[in-house]
């Protein structure tokens, strides 16, 4: 069970941005990676830039990862707000259903992208998979920051936003 406290630390914070930014690196540059995965597979070479944002793909994947990683392990050992005041039952599961998911498949994608690249398993599909599932889930998620914040007014957004939190130890 998580314990629930006033406010998301510092790093919490920051580390939630390392991962949103990390992620929209990797959507933005994906297709060097795609490309020189194709590449490997008919046994050409790759040209530098391609060889260099491959590279920075694998190295952002393993810095979501870490991240990832170093967040669960803050939401278990320092807590993390509870739900905004009325937030119905049903809604609050989601949330709950939701940051566990995203935390799974970004996880999962770190993984299958590493095994894929090292060329110890080949799950260039599972990944690709994983990576539809995580744009819809971020998408829902971007959604009920924003429905609650603007909607419901109940600053579940303001939480995450540096400038507009009070930070917690």
């Amino acid at each position: 069970m998580v314990k629930h406290v006033s406010n998301y630390s510092k790093a919490q914070i920051a580390l939630h941005w390392v991962v949103v930014l990390g992620v929209i690196f990797q959507i933005a540059f994906h297709e060097f990676i795609v490309e020189a995965m194709q590449a490997f597979e008919r046994g050409e070479s790759v040209g530098t830039l391609g060889m260099v944002m491959a590279y920075a793909h694998v190295a952002s994947g393993s810095l979501i990862f870490l991240a990832v990683v170093t967040r669960i392990v803050l939401r278990i050992r320092r807590g993390v707000p509870d739900h905004a005041p009325g937030t119905p039952a049903l809604a609050a599961r989601l949330s709950s259903l939701m940051h566990n998911g995203l935390y799974a498949v970004l996880l999962a994608m770190a993984v299958t992208g590493g095994m894929t690249f090292n060329a110890v398993a080949d799950l260039g599909r599972v990944h690709w998979a994983l990576n539809i599932a995580l744009v819809v889930m971020i998408a829902g998620h971007v959604a009920a920051a924003l429905w609650n914040q603007y909607v419901r007014k109940d600053g579940t957004l303001a939480r995450m936003i540096p400038a507009r939190n009070k930070f917690g130890s």
